[in-house]
């Protein structure tokens, strides 16, 4: 998970490789680069200089690329690759060869660069030949490794993080390769006893559970099964349907009040919502925005260069006695809402709409998050009929990258869920690192 602060912090963060370290998150400092003499700095530079092993300094700069393991938590942990963190709009506004310069003065390493090899910071920097750097890219404030929050994973081995809301000051996340419902604080802390998995991990041993989105509605939790199969009557044909689960969360476990399938058909299992907000009207009628995946919510037509045909399908409880397959209720269909086409993505992983119309659209493929507005949405309520989101001539919209290492590569390469903090801030969560090589080792 990700999180983001405001750029005039200038945070430094220690950061080590080894699990045997004698540092701990209470090691973890920030230090102001407007002058030497700050107290922190030279403590930082102390603790360097004291450790055992090599341990390297790091900033959140994002000119100068944000630590994917920013907290100092032993790499060990953080080899599961999803990550939670925090992200903020601001600009970066600190020169970067002002603060190369103040850490060779003090004599500490660069980015984990030794003392006889380049800083990433010099003329070759790549980041730096970009003048809009940082003006297109978050800041990143704070993450860390999903495997770091719980003293009890109740078995779990893997966590394929795809999707979080926050409600009343706590975090809610969901996985699409577990059952079971993540809760911790917003600040992150590792291995607090606040920080639970609610619900069987394993509620249905024969399949994954397909989460792709979470939000909360009246006290209840909606998750959203990504593509679930569904059999015609002969059982040799079917089609493809998102399925909409409404749970009742209790401390440690969950009851499920209802399933209820979508009436929207996918072309398979593999790109169908990935994530999905809920807003009333104004006669308390709820009404879901699933987010396609897919271009034109589509899982066949794969064109390199088809972006900015995404697509958000708005949808409304029908209550039935009894639909087609059993089911006691559908989310039927009201109308599909094209996505802008500032919204260049090649895949759309994650959505999130403010009360009074905020909207952050993130893409995976592209490391990326789409800020703009919608209309027909004021105060949490939503006019169904005029809900769409603003045109790209309004100049209301803007694409930021997430941070970039300090060679310009991309390192949050998974984001699958996304929550507005407040009016500066973002919190993030990204699945596991692709294996078999179909992904950089970096993410």
């Amino acid at each position: 998970m990700y999180t983001m602060a405001s750029a005039e912090e200038s945070n430094l963060l220690l950061t080590h490789p080894s699990p045997s370290s004698p540092f701990s998150q209470r090691d973890y400092a920030s230090a102001s680069s407007h002058d030497d003499d700050s107290g922190d700095f030279h403590r930082l530079r102390r603790m360097y200089s004291e450790g055992n092993g090599h341990y390297t300094m790091k900033q959140s700069y994002l000119s100068a690329g944000s630590s994917r393991h920013a907290l100092c938590v032993p790499l060990l942990l953080a080899g599961l690759g999803i990550t939670i963190g925090v992200f903020s709009f601001y600009p970066l506004v600190a020169e970067q060869r002002s603060l190369h310069s103040r850490l060779s003065t003090a004599g500490l390493p660069l980015l984990g660069s030794r003392h006889d090899e380049p800083s990433v910071l010099d003329e070759d920097y790549k980041c730096k030949r970009d003048d809009s750097y940082s003006k297109n890219t978050l800041k990143g404030a704070y993450d860390l490794p999903y495997a770091a929050l719980f003293r009890d994973t109740r078995g779990e081995k893997k966590f394929e993080a795809s999707a979080v809301t926050i409600v009343n000051d706590e975090v809610y996340s969901v996985c699409d390769s577990s059952w079971a419902i993540s809760k911790f604080t917003r600040e992150l802390s590792p291995f607090s006893k606040e920080n639970v998995l609610i619900g069987d991990p394993d509620r249905k041993e024969e399949e994954d559970s397909g989460y792709e989105a979470i939000f909360e509605h009246e006290g209840l939790f909606y998750v959203v099964r990504e593509s679930v199969f569904h059999e015609g009557h002969d059982h040799d044909d079917g089609d493809y349907h998102a399925i909409i689960e409404e749970l009742d969360l209790h401390d440690d476990d969950y009851t499920v009040v209802r399933e209820c399938r979508c009436e929207f058909t996918f072309e398979g299992d593999s790109k169908g919502f990935e994530g999905a907000v809920g807003f009333p009207d104004e006669n308390d009628q709820l009404y879901i925005l699933g987010l396609c995946e897919g271009n034109h919510c589509s899982e066949k037509r794969k064109k390199k260069n088809d972006v900015g045909n995404g697509r958000v399908v708005l949808m409304k409880k029908a209550e039935e006695e009894e639909d087609d397959d059993g089911s006691p209720c559908l989310w039927e269909t009201v109308r599909v809402i094209n996505i802008p086409e500032s919204a260049a993505f090649l895949d759309y992983s994650a959505i999130d709409i403010t009360a009074n119309g905020r909207v952050a659209i993130t893409s995976q493929e592209g490391s990326a998050v789409w800020l703009g507005h919608a209309s027909g949405i004021s105060d949490g309520v939503i006019d169904p009929d005029a809900f769409e989101f603003n045109d790209d001539d309004d100049d209301s919209s803007s694409v930021l990258q997430f941070p970039k290492d300090g060679s310009c590569h991309t390192i949050y390469c998974n984001i699958e869920g996304i929550h507005f903090m407040n009016d500066d801030m973002l919190m993030a969560v990204s699945d596991k690192m692709k294996s078999k090589g179909r992904q950089s080792y970096r993410c």
